[in-house]
């Protein structure tokens, strides 16, 4: 014989812990940034009154910090110029100020060199490299003395 569960809905008391577990639960699985974890709640059925408060609480205990999350977005994505990390930290309901501090100290001519240099030992024409580069977020400027560079001694 079937047990039969208790399905009835949580309460108003009940709902911050029904949604802080949730919150848990993802954070456990992985980094999400405050706005992050307010619209997975709000998309659970949690008001947004009541997934900011949780959000809050979670962020004054230091397990959501959108600083670090900036920060830590932007050295696992080497492959991608300012732009293109402005633009996505952004997306994901980074403040302003994180970004910009998490991206003072990007050397994007490194990084731009580093993928024009693998790309041109693949034989990919200058022409390609930059728009690569382009489409990864780096200036044309630095784009283009990368894959100049980087196809000096080929060809």
């Amino acid at each position: 014989m079937w047990k039969q569960r208790n399905t009835a809905l949580p309460g108003p008391e009940d709902e911050e812990a029904v949604y802080g577990r949730y919150l848990s639960s993802l954070l456990a699985r992985g980094v999400l940034t405050k706005a992050g974890a307010i619209m997975k709640m709000e998309r659970k059925g949690a008001s947004r009154e009541l997934a900011e408060r949780i959000a809050e609480k979670f962020e004054e205990a230091g397990m959501i910090d959108d600083r670090a999350y900036a920060l830590l977005f932007a050295e696992t994505h080497p492959e991608w110029g300012r732009r293109r990390l402005q633009d996505e930290l952004r997306r994901k309901g980074v403040e302003g100020r994180f970004i910009r501090k998490s991206l003072e100290d990007l050397d994007e001519e490194a990084r731009a060199a580093a993928l024009a240099e693998e790309w041109a030992g693949f034989g990919v024409e200058e022409r390609k490299i930059t728009e690569r580069l382009l489409r990864r977020g780096f200036p044309f400027s630095v784009s283009r003395k990368a894959a100049e560079r980087a196809c000096e001694g080929e060809g």
